[in-house]
């Protein structure tokens, strides 16, 4: 019984991320590949050189490198000489790769109304609460 349970929840959850990501293509500069986007989240979190994105991902310095000429060819981010170490180049976001993240906060706000919108506040406080004890139940067990 309880497996059956599990297992529904898992189809549900993948057919709602599956209509997610569709809707997310549709809204969103589709110039991106997944990777790129990845690469943009880790700037944008603080990653500021190829040797950090390269340990993060656990890949070669040289494929990250592939990667950043494309985002820069793109515009997405600008590539500078640090000061301190002129053998270092830092990584940041240009202008594009803002805009980028300014309409996916939009894509996520617009779509979060129009979703969560329709349905009950007692519904949306009681999946708050289950995924707040899922959240506390894998930390517990990660420990």
């Amino acid at each position: 019984m309880i497996m059956d349970i599990i297992e529904k929840i898992n189809r549900l959850q993948d057919q709602l991320n599956i209509q997610m990501a569709v809707q997310y293509e549709t809204m969103l500069d589709n110039q991106l590949t997944a990777k790129q986007v990845l690469l943009l989240e880790l700037i944008r979190a603080g990653a500021t050189t190829t040797k950090d994105i390269a340990t993060t991902l656990r890949v070669t310095t040289s494929a990250v490198s592939q990667l950043l000429n494309k985002l820069e060819g793109k515009g997405y981010i600008h590539r500078t000489i640090n000061p301190e170490n002129r053998r270092e180049i830092k990584l940041e976001l240009a202008e594009k790769g803002q805009q980028y993240f300014n309409q996916l906060k939009q894509f996520e706000q617009d779509t979060a109304s129009a979703i969560y919108g329709q349905l009950p506040s007692e519904d949306l406080q009681h999946l708050v609460r289950i995924l707040e004890n899922l959240l506390t139940i894998v930390r517990r067990d990660k420990a």
